[in-house]
Order: structure tokens, then C-alpha cells, then sequence
């Protein structure tokens, strides 16, 4: 692991951080909700994305703060988003996303969510306050199975807890047929604690799956 060197994301990141987003979004298949969702091809989307990240807005799965990146011989290979919901009077992450997809992708495309909310509405799953949210983990494929993974997992937990000793829980919401993401949250203490369906069969082409799963891993239990 001393190849590898794992740190805060910086603003030069931010073309990077958009791939880690789309890639992740995507998870084992084609469909990215930014475009799906929002009638927007997947250029323009990837530009909105490094808009939003770039409004520096904390406390949200578009916060370039809540971001670490691993460099590989002085690039970054790996993008990891995580951060603690509602902390320090941050108002709830999905009202900080809604508000920044709001001003960035504009009025068209979210009038035309507006039309497909009906289909999603099923796998929207609130935040727990005051718990750490993981969202948007993705490594190269050239450098998985090389314990890159745990020592992710390690470090989010180790920044998160130095900024919040009390914190409880870790959660993770993922669509269940990314297997490969499951097994490396199961293989790092998280359980699956609910799962959220749609039977509409429509979603199927917005989203990449029609169930997501919650899934958490509770710390400082004694």
C-alpha cells in the first residue's frame, strides 16, 4: 500500500471526481440517472456535475469536502464520498443536492424530472441525521483487489470519527445488483438492514436497477 497515497480531494480534482460520480452512478450498467432523469446527454451532464462540485457546497454527496482521492504514481485512481448528515446545522443533504441540481441543470430538465418522479419515488430513502453517509466509491479496475478497498473504508471512518467521536452508525445505499460493492461493504462489517423496491417496470430505464438496498455498520457500541 506505501505505492498508494490517500488524501482530501482538491478543486484540480474536480474533472475526476465528475468520472468517479458517472461511474458510480452507473454501477453494473448503462444508465446514468443524470441523463435519464433529466433529458441530458451524458457530456452536458458530466460538465453540470463539475459545476455543482465546484459551487462548493458541504454537506452532500456533490461536496468536493466530503471527497478523498487516491494518487497512483501522481494520478488519482480511486474517488471515495462520504459525510455526516445534518452535522454542524448543514440543512438535510438531499435539500443541498436538490437545491444545486435545481440552479445548475436548470428549468427544462427539471421540469421533465417533475414527469418521471413518479417512477422513482419508491428507492428515494431519507438520510438519518447525524450518521455517515458513504456515496460514490469507485477504484480503477487495474488497481482493484489490491486491499485499496479496506483501506478506504478504514481511513472515511478514521476522518469521519475525528471530526465526530460520537458518531454511531456508517450507511450505504446501493442498488442491489452491484455485487461487487456489496461484498466489499459486507467484508467491512455492514449488514443489509432494508431493501426498497419498485415494480414499476418503466424504471428500468431511468435507474440501474428497481431495488436499492440500505445498508449499515454501527460503531462505538459500548
Amino acid at each position: 500500500m506505501n505505492e498508494y497515497l490517500i488524501r482530501k480531494a482538491e478543486p484540480g480534482d474536480i474533472p475526476f471526481l465528475a468520472d468517479v460520480v458517472i461511474a458510480s452512478e452507473k454501477g453494473m450498467s448503462d444508465r446514468l440517472s443524470f441523463t435519464t432523469l433529466f433529458n441530458k446527454p451524458e457530456t452536458e451532464a458530466r460538465e453540470l456535475v463539475i459545476q455543482m462540485f465546484e459551487e462548493e457546497v458541504d454537506g452532500c454527496e456533490l461536496s468536493l469536502s466530503s471527497f478523498i482521492v487516491t494518487e497512483f504514481e501522481g494520478k488519482p485512481i480511486s474517488g471515495s464520498g462520504s459525510w455526516i448528515e445534518g452535522f454542524n446545522g448543514n440543512m438535510p443533504s438531499g435539500i443541498l443536492k436538490s437545491n444545486l441540481i435545481s440552479y445548475t441543470f436548470g428549468k427544462e430538465s427539471i421540469v421533465y424530472l417533475k414527469t418521471k418522479s413518479h417512477i422513482v419515488k419508491d428507492l428515494q430513502i431519507d438520510r438519518e441525521p447525524m450518521t455517515l453517509q458513504l456515496e460514490y466509491f469507485h477504484i480503477k479496475d487495474e488497481h482493484l483487489g489490491k486491499g485499496l478497498d479496506a483501506a478506504l473504508m478504514d481511513r472515511i471512518e478514521q476522518n469521519a470519527l475525528a471530526e465526530y467521536p460520537a458518531l454511531k452508525k456508517v450507511q450505504c445505499q446501493i442498488f442491489k445488483n452491484s455485487v461487487f460493492s456489496i461484498k466489499i461493504l459486507l467484508r467491512h462489517g455492514f449488514k443489509i438492514v432494508q431493501s426498497y423496491r419498485s415494480d414499476n417496470g418503466e424504471i428500468f430505464d431511468y435507474l440501474p436497477y428497481n431495488e436499492k438496498l440500505l445498508m449499515e455498520k454501527v460503531l462505538n457500541i459500548n
